[in-house]
């Protein structure tokens, strides 16, 4: 059965390219523009994964996976940004106990998968192979 992943941009074709990605790969995956819409989406299809942005207008990254690890604690989160913000929202969460593995983008695709693979386990991409 595929694992569902959810991916989390504020950029439709950035997100829509990495959700197309993880379904070349085998995985089931759908796509939110925001953080809002995101937490609808895994309030009715709870993932495996979060590839989310950190960097986005109204709830940012860091706040969104907190709140998807406060509904679905075994939901794994992974950080993506291109922007030099970064740090000091990384920090702030650091000191607030809460550490995050953030990829640069772009993040070429055999890089994400192989990630992805590792935060789900070895067996994680045998999806239907």
């Amino acid at each position: 059965m595929p694992i569902d992943i959810i991916v989390v941009d504020d950029e439709p074709a950035l997100a829509d390219t990495l959700a197309m990605i993880f379904q070349r790969a085998g995985y089931n995956s759908s796509v939110a523009y925001s953080g809002e819409q995101a937490l609808a989406i895994v309030s009715v299809r709870p993932p495996a994964l979060a590839v989310v942005d950190v960097v986005m207008p109204g709830m940012n990254g860091l706040v969104l996976a907190e709140a998807i690890r406060g509904l679905l604690p075994s939901c794994r989160v992974l950080l993506f940004s291109g922007n030099a913000d970064t740090e000091s929202l990384l920090e702030a969460a650091r000191r607030e106990g809460h550490v995050y593995e953030v990829l640069a983008k772009p993040v070429p695709p055999v890089q994400l998968l192989a990630k992805v693979a590792s935060m789900l386990g070895e067996n994680a991409c045998a999806c239907g192979r």
